[in-house]
């Protein structure tokens, strides 16, 4: 079978991933303990993470997965999905208990969203794993340079009337967050946080909260599409989502109370570092099948 040939055929379902609508809490009690230990404490850090940046954390859990757990990178990206999703729920009930949400933009992009989604999945199932490396390395770097560059946005929000011009801006945000998140595996707050200060006259808080919002649904289709190609380990998901949730907690919490400028600058060498690693991973050829 040709290369192009065993690219597009049929991915068997791994029996880890055959159950994955079943009792979230089987995923927990039934990992051997170092795993579980070690998937909690990934996700911990990762939530802390999400909830303070207001991103998604699939852009550290990703190159976590890929690097030290060695899982392929279409899995990797698929399973970060649904720790994004858990974590997002827990920090965005943060920002909302803090008023820090705008509602009624948050549903016209999470509609544009949808069909975002939609198209990301089934780009992802097409493209080869060393191509999505390079390209998820090019994401991480233009990430890093953002959060370099970024100063946090104005402290009070102006946001425009919702006028026909205004709504059709959030679903095209919303269409390329959902694109972003099913291609990546992570929640698009990277674009959509910059997208809704500087185009939209969000606060910095006003923009992570509602950019959590958005991931949550957004997360969980993509997660759901792609279990149908036997990428998503749901399993592995939702124990990393277990620590995410009480870390995204914490961040959302700390978000809303500190200056977390110092963090988004170790955060973005970090993405660098893991971009470099990644670029090397890829030139050495195509991850072999588990």
């Amino acid at each position: 079978m040709s290369a192009e040939e065993d690219e597009f055929a049929p991915l068997t379902v791994p029996p880890a991933m055959a159950d994955p609508y079943g009792c979230p809490m089987h995923a927990l009690r039934t990992a051997p303990v170092p795993t579980l230990a070690l998937d909690l404490g990934i996700g911990l850090l990762v939530g802390i993470f999400s909830g303070l940046l207001g991103v998604g954390g699939g852009l550290i859990l990703v190159p976590l997965l890929v690097l030290a757990r060695h899982v392929p990178q279409k899995r990797a990206q698929a399973t970060s999905l649904v720790m994004v999703a858990l974590a997002a729920t827990s920090g965005a009930t943060t920002y909302a208990l803090d008023h820090s949400v705008a509602w009624g933009p948050a549903a016209w992009i999470i509609i544009g969203g949808v069909g975002g989604t939609l198209a990301g999945t089934a780009l992802l199932r097409r493209t080869p794993d060393q191509h999505l490396q390079l390209l998820f390395s090019a994401l991480l770097i233009v990430a890093a340079v953002r959060m370099l560059l970024d100063s946090h946005g104005a402290d009070q929000a102006d946001l425009p009337l919702m006028t026909m011009p205004v709504i059709a801006g959030y679903l095209m945000s919303g269409l390329a967050m959902g694109l972003l998140s099913s291609m990546f595996g992570v929640g698009g707050g990277i674009i959509l946080i910059p997208v809704l200060v500087t185009f939209f006259g969000f606060s910095q808080h006003l923009a992570a909260g509602t950019s959590l919002l958005v991931m949550i649904p957004i997360a969980l289709l993509g997660a759901a599409r792609l279990t149908r190609a036997g990428h998503t380990d749901w399993p592995q998901g939702l124990r990393i989502g277990a620590g995410a949730l009480v870390g995204a907690i914490g961040g959302a919490s700390a978000a809303l109370v500190i200056n977390g400028r110092a963090l988004q600058v170790a955060f973005a060498l970090v993405m660098a570092f893991a971009a470099v690693q990644m670029i090397q991973r890829a030139r050495t050829g195509p991850e072999p099948r588990p």
